[in-house]
């Protein structure tokens, strides 16, 4: 009899098949001369995988002008990708013989990325490319989205990493403290029942404390963990988690300082913040510039260190660039992969996106700490790489958390105990494991040396 979790994995793979299919012909017919050298003019043209739509094409073309102006005989070619795409894109680009030479990589696929064969080793090129200073960049990233069984698959480009986003004008005006490094749970649980409000006495709550984060975080801080250190035996059945997530539940079904998903429905919990009717919110440094600065209006806000359990976690993840195995122009890919990744580059992403830079250099200036307007504490986010954690480092970390997800759901949403859930949810992911390799533990040592890449 085949399992529900046998059952999820069969109709994965044979959906993915058909799409492969599909998109094969389709990836034929696009690149299927991307690859050629121009002979007449010895020009290359490289495939590179970006995030985005076509109407961000003036804006990379002027990124790739000083690209072109020190590497004349390169082109590139840029293929638009939304971002939860993006892996099955290389997968099955990869399958059908027509990868793309180089591509953005989320930390949260790169293990698949990495375990399945589609990415090109880096070490070789960083031990002979003797100016480029991979000593710069955060071993907590390489270690996190750019290393995978003791090798070099990506060089990080930036960092997401959470912090705890609050409403300085909400906490002013019912006289809550400022949170800051001291905050645990119950100063958060506090905090968070001083600001949820019914406004217009109608018995309905329309001002709320906080807002769910991350489910993994709230375990993490407990002092759990998903799976164990081999990456196959699940622990979210241990008390440590099971307790942890029945916290993030209570916040909307006991407490109702949380907004329950059908009063997000309409809005969305991003809106609420930014309409002032949440008090904290959690997220990372580039909401800044996508959202915020274009939508909050009528109060002031800064951000702290996310309030810690037992222990002090939170989410820890970003992007980095990759060159594809089946590319056939590796040295020009190489080249284009250091450019992505060089600290003006990241320089010019922190100023404008303020994405956390993933190297130490850029982080620490000036460029991102003191960037004009709010938040004015914004070395939280570098604070926070010290105890970030990434999600479990499994080759089939997808299919795993799509079924956590949904099993969670009715926990997190009030419907169920997280006791009565969790211990099915273990075997579940279990039985899932049994079929998976464990979790390569060996790490990638990255060269000592000191240069400058620029």
């Amino acid at each position: 009899m085949v399992s529900p979790i046998q059952k999820h994995t069969i109709i994965f793979r044979v959906c993915s098949r058909i799409l492969a299919g599909i998109l094969v012909l389709v990836l034929t017919i696009v690149a299927g001369c991307s690859h050629k050298q121009d002979k007449k003019n010895d020009v290359i043209t490289l495939r590179m995988v970006v995030w985005g739509t076509a109407a961000d094409e003036k804006t990379w073309n002027e990124k790739l002008k000083l690209f072109y102006k020190d590497h004349p005989h390169i082109r590139v070619r840029l293929e638009f990708t939304p971002w939860e795409r993006t892996f099955d894109k290389l997968l099955i680009s990869t399958a059908g013989g027509k990868a793309p030479d180089a591509s953005i990589i989320s930390s949260i696929w790169f293990v698949p990325c990495a375990a399945k064969g589609l990415l090109e080793d880096l070490g070789p090129y960083v031990e002979r490319d003797k100016n480029f200073d991979i000593e710069d960049f955060y071993p907590a990233a390489i270690n996190g989205w750019g290393q995978y069984g003791g090798k070099l698959y990506a060089i990080p480009a930036g960092i997401d990493i959470y912090a705890m986003y609050y409403n300085k004008t909400m906490f002013d005006k019912y006289g809550v403290p400022y949170p800051d490094e001291t905050w645990d749970w119950n100063k958060y649980l506090w905090a968070a029942k001083k600001l949820t409000k019914d406004l217009d006495g109608d018995g309905r709550t329309d001002q709320w404390g906080t807002t769910q984060n991350m489910w993994q975080t709230y375990v993490w801080q407990n002092g759990g963990d998903i799976v164990d250190k081999t990456g196959k035996k699940c622990l979210l059945d241990r008390p440590e988690a099971i307790e942890a997530l029945q916290f993030m539940g209570d916040l909307r079904d006991k407490y109702h300082v949380a907004p329950t998903a059908a009063e997000l429905a309409d809005i969305g919990t991003k809106n609420l913040f930014t309409n002032g009717k949440v008090g904290m919110y959690f997220s990372g440094s580039w909401a800044v510039p996508l959202y915020f600065e274009k939508e909050i209006k009528n109060f002031e806000y800064d951000v702290a260190p996310v309030p810690k359990g037992k222990y002090r976690a939170t989410f820890f993840g970003g992007a980095s660039y990759a060159i594809l195995k089946g590319s056939k122009h590796k040295k020009e890919a190489w080249e284009l992969v250091k450019f992505m990744v060089r600290r003006e580059a990241l320089r010019e992403r922190a100023i404008k996106e303020q994405v956390v830079p993933s190297r130490i250099s850029v982080a620490e200036s000036n460029a991102f700490l003191h960037l004009s307007g709010p938040p004015k504490h914004r070395k939280v986010f570098l604070d926070a790489i010290a105890y970030g954690r990434t999600l479990p480092a499994l080759p089939a970390s997808r299919e795993m958390s799509y079924i956590i997800d949904n099993e969670l759901h009715p926990v997190l949403s009030g419907k169920k105990k997280a006791a009565d859930v969790c211990p099915d949810l273990a075997k579940k992911i279990n039985d899932f494991l049994k079929f998976e390799p464990a979790v390569n533990t060996a790490t990638y040592k990255i060269p000592r040396r000191r240069h400058s890449d620029g």
